[in-house]
């Protein structure tokens, strides 16, 4: 009969009462310390390795705690290899073989930790196991079986099933009998003893590969990117050479040799440090001084994790300490997201010390990764801290060089989807992503994009993915027709006019001077200023804010413009207002309306309605603006303006509009004859800093409307009435010239007031009566009705026939 002897459920018992004492839970690191107070043969062996109990105490406050069934889980291995071996009874060295030989055990750990060495201990308790026989050489793999020591065995085969269902106090008390007319067995057994799956470990090919045994923690917690790059499971980074290069000065230097990669995410931080695993795997001569280096990424949170207990996260700290100084210098930890490290655990503070302590010793080389919020908020504060990094900032990269890094990586994209990728859907990938995902960075964005809608290809059974497969993923993601997305800009500045006439009426000048100023901004001749700047001056009502929207509606689908309502800002401290509070002021954590809208969507019509009421200082801010193409917030970020179109509108000089040589409905620099033009452009010069007056590509005065242009406009505003009416009330409404006449006597035709008047008769008119006559049963679904006017003003006639009789 096979037993758990008593030996080794009084050791168990006496582990668990020692951790029930020091508050930890159980582990098979316990058990080694109760062998040595114990005393016995196996403490005494151990005593002769030299492990000492202070050693084994401050390996137990380092070593990572094991599961509660860690101990159960010991004296089944034990079990196993008893039987294995042919032994009547678990004994203490079968404890102690199966939980030295487990890499992953507290034991084993605590053992490599204090440099005792596991090997020697497994060794050293195998040779304890066998006998004194000369012609038998002892193994590192198997133990003799019992019977060869004089003792008969006496077991049969237990089902594995049962045995993993057993609990610990199951376990303990297991009794395996045998039949009667069994044998003795006299040789060796050489069948290799059982292991779990979970308990393999297969052996890595690359010379890179760490020993689980030396450096469990790293083993553990981390990844091995310069093994994964030696064995070809990194991919190429393309692209990012100069940085790579950057960073292997960084760490080949004497001091200050830690680098911090300082970045927006997405913009590669952790791509270009598997190009660097890359570069050390390959070796070569741009890595002297850093060959055989190890990169192993070590994920914050995953250190930080189960560290509630108080103490834990420090005492990990501690461990991951000794396995690097242990290397030799030979491994560099790549901490992603570091800025982690001080926010979270027990003592944030007590780690940054101990962080710091060891950076400035040079015992924990490191590669960090932040963004620059973070770095500014956790390690830029802190002087001793940053003095211990050495910051390399990336920026992302312009749209040409995201290309490039595309059609590097495209290749990859396209064998793990089963598709190919068209170049010109490569060059879409950026320019959408950059124009319409603004709040994401390149180059991740872009290879969303390229990634989603390769595997959207491949899913519906196609072959290729070509512009209009990126594009439609784009248009899902913003909400736009997929066709606005096709047309590319080039085909709406040639266009341009053609689609202002259709929202603007008359002004042939002005809107001939926006065409040829966003041509010129569109060919690159503005620099790094923004699209174009324009000024519209004028009387209210003649169509300033109506250019506004329609090349709104042309150039960025009809997104919302960011409109600001300059009168707001009539004060100088209205400047944080627009780009934000300074740091320590109120609102700083909010941001500037302005810098915030361009920052988060840079490709769009910025509005600054009624320029002139706002202070000179407010004034004086948009100059980076017009000049630059950039603002800077109240945090220090700066915010690229180059996509933008800026319009300002003015009421000045409209008082001087309706005197002059009659010359209506456009005017612009050539118009200097129009006494308008002339008063709107002097009233503008006074009104405005000359600094901001130098920075606008066009000042464009919009004249009065004539009575003509108000009528093709009320028929317009009428037109969008008949149609809101057949879609939503199904009644077809005929508009008479009449109608027009009407609406134009009696009070829709104002020379200083342009079109609103009209707006207002409309509704007056033919809105209210309509809605009355829907409401009271007049009009039903299917009618047919005709507007005529009088004197009276608008009446409404029905005509014969429904709208599905017409059809």
């Amino acid at each position: 009969m096979t037993t758990v002897g008593g030996g080794v459920k009084g050791l168990v018992a006496r582990a668990q009462r020692e951790a029930q004492r020091r508050a930890q839970s159980p582990s098979t690191a316990y058990l080694l310390l109760v062998m040595l107070q114990a005393a016995g043969p196996m403490g005494k062996l151990l005593s002769e390795l030299g492990v000492r109990e202070s050693d084994l105490l401050s390996a137990l406050r380092v070593v990572d705690l094991e599961p509660t069934s860690a101990l159960e889980r010991a004296v089944e291995r034990a079990y196993r290899l008893a039987k294995a071996t042919g032994a009547v009874e678990v004994l203490p060295a079968h404890l102690l073989l199966a939980v030295v030989r487990d890499s992953r055990s507290a034991a084993h750990r605590s053992l490599e930790l204090i440099g005792a060495g596991s090997r020697s201990v497994q060794e050293a308790v195998q040779s304890a196991l066998q006998p004194e026989d000369p012609h038998t050489a002892p193994t590192s793999t198997y133990i003799r079986p019992a019977a060869s020591l004089g003792v008969r065995h006496e077991a049969k085969p237990s089902r594995p099933s049962a045995r993993r269902a057993m609990g610990p106090a199951q376990l303990i008390e297991l009794r395996v009998e045998k039949p009667k007319d069994e044998p003795m067995i006299e040789a060796p057994i050489e069948a290799p003893i059982e292991v779990p799956e979970d308990e393999l470990i297969v052996p890595s090919s690359s010379p890179f590969a760490l020993d689980a045994g030396k450096y469990p923690m790293l083993a553990k917690l981390g990844r091995n990117l310069t093994e994964m790059a030696s064995l070809g499971h990194i991919d190429e980074v393309i692209g990012r050479d100069d940085e790579i290069e950057r960073l292997l000065d960084v760490l080949a230097r004497r001091r200050s040799n830690n680098p911090i990669l300082v970045g927006p995410p997405g913009v590669g931080k952790t791509a270009i440090v598997e190009g660097l695993a890359r570069r050390l795997a390959q070796g070569g001569q741009g890595v002297r001084g850093l060959e055989g280096t190890i990169l192993v990424e070590l994920s914050a949170g995953a250190l930080v994790s189960g560290t509630g207990v108080r103490g834990a996260l420090s005492e990990r700290m501690r461990q991951l300490q000794f396995e690097v100084k242990r290397a030799n210098g030979k491994i560099v930890l790549f901490l992603d997201e570091v800025h982690t490290l001080f926010i979270g655990g027990d003592a944030p503070d007590d780690l940054a010390h101990e962080l710091k302590a060891s950076l400035a010793r040079g015992e924990l080389p490191c590669i960090g990764a932040t963004t620059d919020v973070e770095y500014r908020k956790y390690v830029e504060r802190d002087a001793a801290l940053a003095r211990r990094f050495s910051p390399i900032h990336i920026e992302e990269p312009a749209p040409e060089d995201a290309i490039e890094i595309l059609r590097g990586i495209a290749p990859r994209y396209e064998v793990h989807h089963g598709i190919a990728y068209e170049p010109a859907a490569v060059e879409s990938a950026v320019e959408l992503s950059v124009r319409y995902m603004s709040e994401q960075t390149l180059p991740d964005k872009a290879i969303g994009l390229l990634d989603l809608a390769g595997a959207r290809t491949r899913r519906r059974g196609g072959s290729v993915v070509d512009r209009k497969a990126v594009a439609q993923v784009v248009a899902e993601k913003v909400r736009v027709p997929v066709e606005r997305l096709l047309v590319s800009d080039s085909q709406k500045l040639l266009q341009l006019e053609q689609h202002l006439a259709e929202h603007v009426v008359g002004h042939v000048d002005v809107m001939t001077r926006v065409s040829d100023a966003l041509r010129k901004g569109a060919a690159g001749f503005h620099g790094q200023r923004p699209l174009a700047t324009f000024l519209f001056l004028g009387p209210t009502g003649v169509g300033k804010t109506e250019t506004a929207r329609a090349l709104n509606e042309l150039f960025f689908m009809g997104c919302p413009m960011t409109r600001v309502d300059m009168s707001e800002l009539s004060e100088s401290h209205a400047v944080a207002k627009l780009v934000g509070a300074p740091p320590g002021y109120i609102g700083h954590e909010t941001g500037g309306m302005l810098t915030e809208a361009i920052r988060h969507r840079p490709y769009q019509l910025v509005l600054l309605d009624e320029i002139e009421k706002a202070h000179m200082d407010v004034l004086q801010s948009l100059l980076p603006l017009l000049e630059d193409g950039r603002l800077t917030d109240g945090k220090g970020r700066t915010v690229d303006c180059t996509q933008t179109i800026v319009v300002m509108t003015s009421n000045l000089g409209a008082e001087h509009s309706q005197r002059g040589s009659g010359s209506i409905g456009f005017g612009g620099a050539s118009g200097g004859s129009d006494e308008g033009f002339s008063a709107a452009m002097e009233a503008a010069r006074r009104a405005l800093p000359p600094e901001l007056w130098n920075r606008i590509d066009e000042p464009l005065f919009f004249g009065p409307l004539s009575r003509d242009e108000v009528r093709e406009i009320a028929g317009r505003m009428v037109a969008g009435v008949v149609r809101q009416l057949r879609e939503r009330q199904g009644v077809e409404l005929s508009v008479d010239a009449s109608a027009i006449d009407t609406l134009l006597t009696l009070g829709g035709y104002d020379a200083e007031l342009g079109a609103r008047p009209m707006r207002r008769a409309i509704g007056r008119m033919v809105e209210a009566p309509l809605a009355a006559a829907i409401l009271g049963g007049d009009f039903h679904r299917g009618d047919r009705i005709l507007a005529v006017g009088d004197a009276d003003g608008v009446r409404f006639e029905p005509l014969e026939g429904s709208v599905e009789a017409a059809e």
